[in-house]
């Protein structure tokens, strides 16, 4: 349940709600004290069906104790822990800014690659942070504590240049792994110890910190999967190129600083936090022109045009306002080629306009009707005679008008028979040389005879009971084609050609346009399923555009390989 603004927590008052996820909602409240005092933080909320969870109670209770140890300029600081009502919370510190995931989702969006210089000041800053909660001791005991999810998500940057890790939610102290072979954290951002479910420790964080910069570095993703199977596979078994292969800005010196951080072999990597800080902070060194190179909060400023955003994005309220919940809201009134498809069948059309009431009184669909279409509706058939629902036939009158006209009944009948055959075989030929012809208003007539208004002599009247006999042919609204039984419009309607295939390979990543519509972002490999035809290919990167044309063909393949950064 989403607390709206005014609401307390404890003794914060709700201002508004940031983001919510599987586990906890997040809160920007305020804390006020005596004369007028007022400090804004974030709450962290276990949500209402979690709270009855003891296991994940206790593993948010052992989050608190562990984070409200840490006080260091590049961790995210906990100034409270509480139970409000049947769930806990957090008091965290509110960054204003956002999180690098969303820094570099806004440099894909403006086509502007992070300078390297700043991405390795950024890592300086991170592994600070983690070296400080790698080290921290409780009674002069250490607690080995390990972060196990570092991830562009749980990097916080500020408008003013601050950097801080922050989600402690799944770190480890001391060897109290979690169950053997239980994998926690995000598998793309995993060291191949920790996707095995093996023994972690300070050098598993430096593995993932190692992804976080050469994803940044390069702008696409090092492990990828279709499936956490294939991730978990890609983390263990993928080749890694340098970065400075993938983008040649990227100084070889600070590439092969990343490349030693994600060595597979743990021996190998940095073996504390503080080795690669001081790695990174040596290029940052070698290479900045001046100190404008590392600040974060002017870069941020820039891309995001000045304006102050939330570490996570304010989310739209899910709840509605108590006056809307109040009125019942209409029946949705589906349109004419806007309805929603079911796995049964087509929804009938409603025309526009029509009323609740007259929609529901309509007859459904004839299978073979198109249900796109507008409903043009006709008017109802009509009986013959003056009077609704008598069979048409010869009056009797009184008197010897009556033996006159029963002498003349078995005259009529042939008549009539005869009448029959001339109108089957004349309404053939004018149905199939007039196909294309406008309809004649309803009734349809025979060529020889006409229908005419019911009239009180039994002589206008008597030779259309013989035509009463074929059912009547409904006419086609003006412009619409000839109805088609569903059998045969099937058999001939050709079948359409299979699909052929557009295999994009990029390097590090592009965004796919084809004929000036986005397909998406293609990273090391992806298939497009097109249509027979010519196309116009436009694969697009911050530092390289190229437009082509390509023809698809049945069943065929067509490769494009697409390196954004190479000379």
């Amino acid at each position: 349940m989403t607390l709206a603004a005014g609401a307390q927590i404890g003794k914060y008052i709700v201002r508004r709600k940031l983001a919510e996820g599987g586990m906890a909602e997040l809160y920007l409240c305020t804390a006020q004290g005596a004369e007028g005092f007022e400090k804004e933080v974030v709450i962290k909320q276990v949500r209402a069906f979690l709270a009855s969870d003891p296991g994940f109670v206790e593993m948010f209770i052992a989050e608190a104790r562990l984070a409200s140890r840490l006080n260091h300029a590049n961790v995210v600081q906990i100034f409270d822990f509480e139970k409000h009502e049947d769930t806990y919370y957090l008091a965290m510190e509110y960054v204003r800014g956002c999180t690098l995931w969303d820094l570099r989702k806004k440099c894909k969006e403006q086509r502007e690659p992070m300078p390297p210089v700043l991405v390795a000041h950024i890592g300086v800053e991170v592994a600070r942070g983690l070296h400080y909660a790698h080290r921290l001791q409780v009674n002069g005991e250490p607690l080995f504590l390990v972060h196990r999810d570092v991830t562009p998500h749980n990097v916080l940057l500020s408008f003013d240049g601050a950097v801080k890790l922050t989600d402690f939610g799944i770190a480890k102290a001391g060897n109290k792994l979690t169950s053997p072979g239980m994998l926690k954290g995000k598998f793309a951002y995993m060291s191949p110890e920790q996707s095995r479910g093996e023994h972690v420790d300070a050098r598993t964080d430096v593995f993932a910190l190692g992804i976080v910069l050469w994803e940044m570095l390069t702008g696409g993703r090092l492990f990828d999967g279709d499936s956490e199977l294939a991730v978990l596979r890609a983390v263990q078994e993928s080749a890694i190129a340098p970065p400075s292969r993938l983008n040649p800005e990227v100084p070889e010196e600070l590439g092969a600083v990343v490349m030693k951080a994600l060595r597979r072999d743990a021996s190998e990597r940095y073996q504390t936090a503080a080795e690669f800080e001081r790695a990174l902070a040596q290029c940052v060194m070698n290479h900045a022109r001046s100190v404008d190179d590392t600040d974060v909060g002017a870069f941020l400023r820039r891309l995001f045009g000045g304006t102050p955003a939330q570490h996570l994005s304010a989310m739209v309220e899910r709840t509605q306002q108590a006056a809307a919940e109040a009125v019942p809201a209409a029946p949705p009134v589906s349109e004419p080629g806007l309805r929603e498809p079911t796995a049964v069948m087509p929804g009938a059309p409603r025309r526009r306009g029509a009323s609740l009431e007259g929609a529901r009184s309509q007859a459904a669909p004839s299978p073979d009707e198109d249900v796109h279409a507008p409903t043009h509706r006709l008017p109802r058939p009509g009986p013959v005679s003056g009077n609704p629902g008598v069979p048409v036939e010869a009056s009797k009158p009184s008197g010897r008008g009556g033996e006159a006209s029963s002498g003349r009944k078995g005259l009529w009948v042939g008549l009539g028979l005869a009448a029959l055959v001339v109108l089957a075989g004349a309404g053939g030929l004018a149905l199939s040389q007039k196909q294309a012809a406008p309809p004649a208003p309803y009734p349809v007539a025979g060529p020889s005879r006409t229908a005419q208004k019911p009239s009180a002599a039994p002589a206008a009247t008597e030779p259309e009971a013989g035509q009463a006999a074929p059912p009547p042919v409904e006419p086609l609204p003006p412009g619409e084609p000839s109805p088609v039984p569903a059998a045969a419009e099937a058999a001939a309607k050709p079948s359409a050609p299979p699909k052929g295939r557009l295999i994009v390979k990029a390097t590090p990543y592009a965004t796919v346009l084809v004929n000036g519509n986005s397909l998406g972002e293609v990273q090391s490999r992806k298939v497009f399923p097109l249509a027979p035809g010519s196309y116009q290919l436009t694969l697009v990167h911050p530092k390289k555009t190229r437009t082509e044309s390509i023809t698809i063909v049945p069943d065929g393949t067509v490769t494009r390989e697409f390196r954004a950064l190479a000379p």
